[in-house]
């Protein structure tokens, strides 16, 4: 029986293909190790833990042997943390918590102007936080998020391009909370304008003047929970989103867009 091709090696047709020989390159480059994607975004994902958007549950389906896809973890990829699921499930029902608070800015009084329309506006942010803060917190409680940056097959080119745009992306959200923080501090405790953030606290509820400091700081920080949720989780989506993109360009470049093989 004459011997066949594929992906640039030969083998015997007669003889079942060998799996790890064509897993061993992707074109023609090797691919990374197992977990080593993982580990490349250590930065980002420690910024996730910090606010509660990542942590690692213990799925029973790794301890299937029959399943290759899930395999027993390993360094690289860490251990599951109940604490870390805890935090982030204290910090899912804060994020709710506030967004239904914020609802009592509300009254049947409104008239439509600029007032309303910043209200909704404010309403609206906080409930898509959460929307973000759930998607999140779903993706880790299935194992999904952890199974696509384990199991996907990238090549160590991807992983180290990876690595600098996670921590570049990092770096550029630190800044921005950074920035945010000292603007909207700059904002709330300089004039009463924005107090209706507030709400039901200056609104609905009269705060005793020497108590009034103390609650504006409660509030500020009930309100810059929403900006780390937000450029944290949108820079995890840009990473995932840019390695799938780099490894397709790989194969548009290498010709297996227009039916050739690698």
């Amino acid at each position: 029986m004459s011997p066949e091709s594929v992906s640039g090696v030969i083998y015997d047709a007669s003889e079942p293909p060998n799996k790890d020989t064509e897993d061993a390159s992707f074109c023609g480059e090797p691919f990374a190790d197992d977990g080593e994607l993982l580990s490349s975004l250590s930065p980002l994902l420690f910024s996730m833990k910090v606010f509660g958007l990542y942590f690692q549950r213990e799925d029973p389906l790794r301890r299937r042997a029959d399943d290759p896809e899930w395999n027993p973890p390993t360094p690289a990829t860490g251990t599951a943390s109940p604490w870390l699921r805890i935090y982030s499930t204290v910090v899912l029902t804060f994020v709710w918590l506030n967004a239904v608070r914020f609802a009592s800015v509300f009254s049947i009084v409104d008239q439509f102007g600029a007032v309303l329309l910043s209200n909704i506006m404010f309403f609206s942010w906080f409930c898509l936080i959460a929307i973000i803060q759930t998607a999140c917190y779903v993706a880790c409680h299935t194992g999904k998020l952890l199974k696509v940056l384990t199991t996907v097959r990238v090549t160590k080119d991807c992983v180290t391009s990876a690595r600098r745009f996670a921590l570049v992306s990092t770096v550029l959200c630190w800044m921005s909370i950074a920035i945010d923080s000292v603007s909207v501090a700059y904002l709330v405790f300089s004039d009463d304008e924005y107090d209706f953030l507030f709400a039901p606290l200056f609104t609905s509820v009269q705060v005793p003047e020497d108590r009034i400091a103390i609650v504006k700081v409660v509030g500020y920080l009930v309100v810059m929970h929403a900006f780390p949720i937000a450029f944290v989780s949108h820079a995890t989506n840009l990473i995932i989103v840019y390695v799938f993109y780099s490894q397709y360009k790989k194969l548009t470049e290498t010709g297996l867009g227009e039916g050739r093989l690698c």
